[in-house]
């Protein structure tokens, strides 16, 4: 089943579900070694950036550093996912999914496994872009193409204070897009939507997991707020 999804392009793969079941039996054959008490009893990095080819990346880069935080950028196919939390990929205590330029099926195998990896530990990550798309299809949401791609600045209504943003109902963000999160799995809540998306902003209902459709990183003082918070998340 998960190598029939993967196999598929990202047009095809929008269409069909990934559940938390479906996707099981791959990751219980992966020995992983982080546990939370490694990752507390061992000197740890902040945030491990999987840059899945995002032109952005750079600027995610400077602003993780200009907020004070210790990272490590990896390229996508740099993460061997058997050895996720080993000495060759440093123990990290948040991920950041960045956005990509174009898909294919290694990219989406190693960034699912990743959400799979976080959920279960309980380690906060957040999707940008492709990043929030993945996060939503691995928990057994779906996507949708848009009328037209979408690459400009817009409006993002909030709907109420959360983790990732407090008191402010609009925020002025960047997109680069022709995709967006049309269902929701049951786990996760919008609260942010725009003309375009009704799915600008996801949280977890239980777990530190979170998405952007748009970039923060190059979405000015309100995007670096989303960032600030994120990476002020215990």
């Amino acid at each position: 089943m998960w190598s029939k999804l993967l196999s598929k392009g990202w047009e095809q793969l929008e269409i069909e579900s990934l559940s938390l079941k479906e996707l099981s039996f791959m990751f219980d054959s992966i020995t992983i070694t982080d546990t939370h008490e490694m990752r507390t009893s061992q000197r740890s990095l902040a945030v491990l950036i999987v840059d899945n080819n995002s032109p952005f990346t750079s600027h995610l880069i400077d602003i993780v550093s200009d907020l004070g935080y210790s990272f490590n950028c990896k390229r996508y196919s740099e993460i061997k996912l058997e050895k996720l939390g080993l000495g060759c990929l440093p123990l990290f205590n948040k991920v950041i999914l960045s956005g990509r330029k174009t898909g294919s099926s290694n990219i989406n195998a190693t960034n699912s496994t990743i959400v799979r990896y976080c959920y279960t530990r309980n380690i906060p990550i957040l999707g940008i872009c492709y990043g929030c798309q993945i996060i939503a299809l691995t928990l057994g949401g779906s996507l949708r193409r848009l009328e037209k791609p979408i690459k400009d600045f817009d409006q993002v209504t909030v709907k109420g204070d959360n983790a990732l943003v407090s008191g402010k109902q609009m925020l002025r963000v960047y997109k680069s897009h022709k995709f967006c999160v049309s269902k929701l799995p049951s786990c996760l809540d919008s609260v942010g939507e725009s003309q375009t998306c009704p799915n600008e902003i996801l949280l977890h209902k239980e777990k530190p997991i979170f998405g952007t459709q748009f970039h923060p990183e190059v979405s000015g003082t309100d995007g670096k707020g989303i960032l600030a918070n994120f990476m002020a998340l215990k």
